[in-house]
């Protein structure tokens, strides 16, 4: 198992909301033909959208530069992080 967290997160904040980016790296999904394989999404929790959004990618390359963009995306629009690095735990 590696050091390397699988998990980055960023919390913004605009005004009075929060908003929620993930890059999230599974290392043993089970797909419908009984296999593992790895699954990368990007998530996103907007509070002017009524349900999170989480979009797959192939490789870790591509999730790792939509994440980017959508947090340059977020900073353009007026955003401020108020957190970004490794889920913090207790």
């Amino acid at each position: 198992m590696s050091d390397k967290p699988t998990t980055y997160l960023t919390i913004l904040s605009k005004n009075t909301m929060f908003s929620f980016l993930g890059l999230v790296r599974a290392e043993e999904l089970v797909d419908t033909d009984g296999q593992t394989k790895p699954y990368t999404a990007v998530v996103k929790l907007d509070p002017r959208e009524g349900q999170p959004i989480m979009k797959h990618f192939r490789t870790m390359g591509e999730a790792s530069r939509s994440y980017e963009e959508a947090v340059n995306t977020s900073l353009e629009r007026g955003w401020s992080i108020v957190y970004r690095g490794a889920p913090l735990f207790g």
